[in-house]
């Protein structure tokens, strides 16, 4: 019975073990995915809508920021 107890013990420790380096390195991915290869860019970046519209066109989700009403127009305040 007291072998049978520690191996139980050791099993519920490296199962235990394995969890907490799951949970570390799962957490660790969502943090690099959350900080992707985005540039923060702002309509302040751009001299022209056009060339807001050309880098909001090239990745709609990266860009995101550029069309603040949703309309797919990024930088409707730039000059053209």
């Amino acid at each position: 019975m007291n072998n049978r107890i520690k191996y139980t013990a050791f099993f519920l420790a490296i199962l235990l073990l394995g969890l907490i380096i799951s949970c570390s390195e799962s957490s660790d991915s969502a943090d690099i995915s959350s900080s992707s290869n985005c540039p923060t860019k702002t309509c302040g970046d751009f001299k022209s809508q056009s060339q807001a519209q050309s880098a909001y066109d090239s990745n709609k989700s990266c860009y995101k920021n550029l069309d603040s009403d949703g309309d797919g127009i990024a930088c409707e305040n730039l000059s053209k």
